[in-house]
């Protein structure tokens, strides 16, 4: 399996993630530029509030009182990431669902990545 840049940048880009989830800074104001890209950004701006949200209700809706929370946090996460990176057309197709298991699963198995989905789980919860 190809690597992605190794798992330092994998850990820096799921940190960077969550912490925009967290810290809200999706929705921050998007200064005008002459060249109209200031449209372009408020757009995808609204798309990572918008992911923020159902990320944030998805992860409200998993029991409190569940061993596997922080584990299912991140799957949320995970999947919303793809989701919106690939398309949502593909929560229609249970292949998607396999390859996000293979995906959490595989991230899991990176000692340097486990750690920062542990962080990452415990900001989602």
């Amino acid at each position: 399996m190809t690597q992605i840049d190794g798992p330092s940048r994998l850990a820096a880009m799921i940190r960077a993630q969550v912490a925009t989830l967290r810290d809200g800074r999706a929705g921050e104001a998007v200064p005008a530029r002459k060249d109209g890209a200031r449209r372009d950004a408020v757009q995808g701006a609204s798309t990572e509030t918008d992911l923020a949200a159902v990320v944030a209700r998805r992860v409200l809706a998993i029991d409190p009182d569940d061993p596997e929370r922080p584990r299912k946090a991140f799957r949320v996460f995970l999947e919303s990431v793809l989701l919106a990176e690939f398309g949502e057309t593909l929560m229609n197709d249970a292949r998607f669902y396999q390859l996000v298991d293979d995906v959490q699963k595989h991230m899991e198995s990176e000692p340097e990545i486990a750690a920062v989905i542990r962080e990452a789980s415990q900001l989602l919860i």
